[in-house]
């Protein structure tokens, strides 16, 4: 059973999150090489296991990443296709748990191999308090992570009491913000958890740049990390408006008027991560120009992968590697701006050209 849960839940995982991957891959070996490169990780670990602050926020990034593979989890177990999952509740409490322990060892492995580094920093140098503060955050994030899954396995049948019943604020929606109601209602906890994501992943390149001041390929690069942590959210809203919002197409809403829609709504799904942009650097008018449509850009190549490949989420996942090294390629080399008016004009042709023509069954 260990083996079937890592096959289907555990590999798809990381599936769904390659870009996610790739983009921090990138953050911590790609953008130093050479012999700066250690130097890099040994004052990062250094700062970590020597600053109980520092220390505090590395665990805060570990507890975000545990609640998006427990939700994932959760999510797929729910799903008709996992329904095999079923057969752990025949086993005793005391295996389920550890049955989950080892599954959650393969989601979690980038903390656990992360952990080791600053263990191994905090024995060498003697810092104590951090050696067992880390140990001791990794065995109660294994121990909540597993009963929790083990709670909903067996136990989801309990009816929930809702304890606080709020009046229902009316607000009249209209028909293109529908897609950002969707998140607010629906994606919650997957907005807000793309948002941290998105939001540290920013902050953590300024940061790595702090030396070099006002390149607007900083800038760049940033903001193709906070569009590939949208990446499925986007794969999610295309999905809705496919399976809530067909109508449309049987209303007097032309191909264009659609597509100012969309890029309203991800226009609006952007404007916390333009902001922290406005505040943390001294981007100029010009650069922040090319900033946006750089981003609205790569938000709408997104959509287009979506319609292009049915909404197939392993093959779609595995077209933003592909995206993610043509965009620092264009980035690096100085090519952003033709770039951003290639993505945004081919993307507008694709969707008012094949507007009528796409089956939106197939996507929801």
């Amino acid at each position: 059973m260990l083996r079937l849960l890592i096959r289907t839940i555990g590999v798809n995982f990381y599936q769904q999150h390659v870009g996610l991957f790739l983009v921090g891959f990138y953050l911590l070996f790609g953008m130093i090489q050479g012999y700066d490169l250690i130097l890099f990780h040994k004052a990062l670990l250094l700062s970590i296991c020597s600053s109980p602050l520092n220390l505090l926020i590395l665990f805060g990034v570990w507890i975000l990443f545990a609640v998006k593979t427990v939700l994932f989890v959760k999510y797929k177990l729910a799903q008709e296709d996992y329904v095999f999952a079923k057969q752990i509740t025949i086993i005793s409490k005391k295996a389920q748990i550890i049955l989950w322990i080892k599954v959650y060892s393969f989601l979690l492995a980038p903390i656990l191999c992360y952990a080791t580094l600053v263990v191994i920093i905090s024995i060498i140098h003697q810092y104590f308090f951090s050696f067992f503060a880390t140990i001791a955050m990794l065995g109660l994030m294994m121990i909540l992570l597993s009963i929790y899954s083990y709670r909903f396995s067996n136990l989801n049948f309990n009816i929930s009491k809702t304890w606080i019943n709020l009046p229902p604020i009316e607000i009249k929606k209209t028909f293109w913000s529908w897609p950002i109601w969707f998140l607010l209602n629906e994606q919650k906890v997957m907005l807000f958890i793309c948002k941290i994501v998105s939001f540290l992943f920013f902050k953590a390149i300024l940061l790595v740049f702090v030396d070099i001041q006002n390149d607007i390929r900083i800038y760049l690069t940033a903001l193709l990390a906070v569009v590939l942590s949208h990446a499925i959210l986007v794969l999610n809203v295309i999905k809705f408006d496919a399976s809530y919002n067909a109508f449309a197409k049987n209303m007097q809403i032309a191909a264009i008027r659609r597509l100012i829609y969309w890029v309203f709504v991800f226009g609006l799904l952007l404007i916390p991560e333009f902001i922290l942009l406005l505040f943390s650097t001294h981007i100029t008018v010009i650069q922040f120009g090319n900033c946006l449509l750089f981003a609205i850009s790569s938000i709408l190549v997104l959509q287009t992968l979506v319609y292009l490949l049915k909404a197939n989420t392993d093959r779609y996942l595995q077209y933003l590697l592909f995206f993610f090294f043509i965009s620092m390629f264009a980035i690096l080399g100085g090519y952003y701006l033709p770039f951003s008016l290639a993505m945004i004009v081919c993307s507008s042709v694709f969707f008012v050209w094949n507007y009528n023509k796409l089956d939106l069954r197939e996507i929801a």
